[in-house]
């Protein structure tokens, strides 16, 4: 099957940017931003270590509810996204089976220059969740 891993250097750079745009689109979408907005309740009296510590559990429990808005509340639009990896419509990537999914899924995280590439683009802002 086609992904992003394994085409065409006009068939990547082309769906790259597409991706780019639903991705951000996706984001805003889902309501990440609001997600990221929470914070633990600090009283004031604690320590660095403690801070760290609910921070994390803060960062546990967003991460939690982003993964529940994309695979309950908006799984329909993930997987549109996710089709977007290997170039299929929303209509065909509807139809895609687990092991399909999961195989798209699979080849693109493990691809160190596609997660690569779009790391380098959020750093350099060119995907961005600003006013998302």
């Amino acid at each position: 099957m086609k992904t992003l891993a394994n085409c065409s250097l006009r068939e990547f750079l082309m769906q790259t940017n597409k991706i780019r745009h639903a991705a951000a689109d996706f984001y805003k979408f889902v309501g990440f931003s609001e997600i990221r907005k929470i914070m633990p309740e600090f009283k004031g009296d604690e320590d660095d270590d403690t801070k760290a510590a609910m921070l994390r559990e803060q960062s546990r429990k967003n991460l939690s509810a982003m993964i529940d808005k994309c695979l309950e509340e908006n799984v329909d639009k993930t997987i549109e996204l996710v089709g977007m990896l290997c170039f299929k419509s929303p209509e065909e990537a509807q139809e895609m089976d687990s092991g399909e999914f999961l195989d798209v899924v699979f080849d693109v995280i493990g691809s160190e220059r596609v997660i690569n590439f779009f790391s380098r683009l959020v750093n350099s802002g060119l995907i961005s969740t600003e006013n998302a």
